[in-house]
This record gives C-alpha cells, structure tokens and sequence, in this order.
C-alpha cells in the first residue's frame, strides 16, 4: 500500500512540476500583446469571437512567423492590430494587398481598412497548431491568482516542508550519535 501510495505521490509531483514550468515559461516571454513569443514562435491562448469559427474560445494557438517573401495574396495569417480603443489585440483575415517595400518592411493590407507592417505579423493561419480547451486550464494557471496559489505557495510550502525534514533528520541522527556515544561510554567504564 505504501509504495502505491509513493507512486501516486511521484505522479502527481511530476505532473505539477511539468505544469509549473510550463506555464512559467509561458509568462516569461510574454510580450505586450499577452502572446508568450518564443524565437519563431507565437503561443496565445484565443479569448475572443474574431478568431472563430476556425478557432474556438480557450484554444492554444501556436504560430511559426515565416518570412515575408512567404506570404501571398489571398493567404490568412495571424497578426496584431494596435487599437488602443479595443482589447482584442490577435487578429487573422485574408492577405487582399502587399505593399513590397526594399528600405523598409513590406506592408500587408487585411480587409479595406486594416494595413500592418511586417512586424506586426505572428504568422500563418496556415501550418498553425491547435490544442482544443487547453486555454482554460493554462488561463487559471498563468492569471496572477492562479499562479500564486497553484504555483508558488505550493512551491513554498514543499520547500519549506523539505528544510523541515532535513533539520527533524539531523536532529534524529544527532541524538541517535549522542545516545550511541553515551551507551559506548558506559561499556567502556
């Protein structure tokens, strides 16, 4: 009973640890759109009804930017709009014009009113990886609440526990030494 007590135990931790780095590295590169950026990759979580019906609400999305000869007419692709009116910053509609630029980055016009710039792509909806529901669960984990309390107060208290149990251990083998020193003068007197 002991040891499948030990093995539960050993799950439950590796799939905690796995999630607390997982989702630390998802914070740690955040940018200013709330999109976790990592090289190449653009990881965001959908939390608006512009992405659907392709992508649904609590999806994780992952992108890879590719370069700006990649993209043509007509293709869908991903990118941020800066309204500062509007909270919704992850966006993707139909490439209708590319304005080719050899000093600058090329400009990409969306619809008749959207132009962004290269920079402002994250990538083609094309080749993109989805992972349904997931969003919710990674939405309470990165949330400021979420990781405190799932994340760093459990982290705390295991560290805390383990300094415990080493002092209780070198307590224990210390007065076992003592007791052992003190049977061992006694044998010897």
């Amino acid at each position: 009973m002991k040891i499948l007590l030990n093995f539960i135990k050993g799950v439950i931790i590796t799939i905690w640890v796995f999630i607390a780095i997982v989702t630390t590295i998802y914070l740690i590169f955040f940018n200013e759109y709330s999109v976790s950026q990592i090289g190449d990759l653009s990881i965001f979580i959908v939390d608006n009804e512009r992405l659907e019906p392709q992508f649904a609400k609590n999806d994780v999305v992952v992108v890879k930017k590719v370069a700006e000869t990649s993209y043509s007419l007509g293709d869908y692709a991903f990118f941020y709009l800066d309204n500062p009116s509007d909270r919704v910053y992850v966006n993707y509609a139909e490439i209708t014009g590319i304005d080719v630029n050899d000093h600058a980055e090329d400009a990409f016009h969306f619809g008749e009113k959207d132009l962004v710039s290269y920079s402002s792509l994250i990538g083609p909806v094309n080749g993109t990886k989805v992972y349904k529901g997931v969003g919710g669960i990674l939405k309470i984990f990165s949330s400021r609440i979420g990781f405190l309390f799932l994340i760093i107060l459990p982290t705390l208290f295991a560290l805390v526990y383990e300094i415990f149990s080493i002092v209780e251990e070198a307590k224990a083998e210390a007065k076992a030494e003592a007791k052992a020193e003190v049977e061992s003068e006694k044998n010897e007197g």
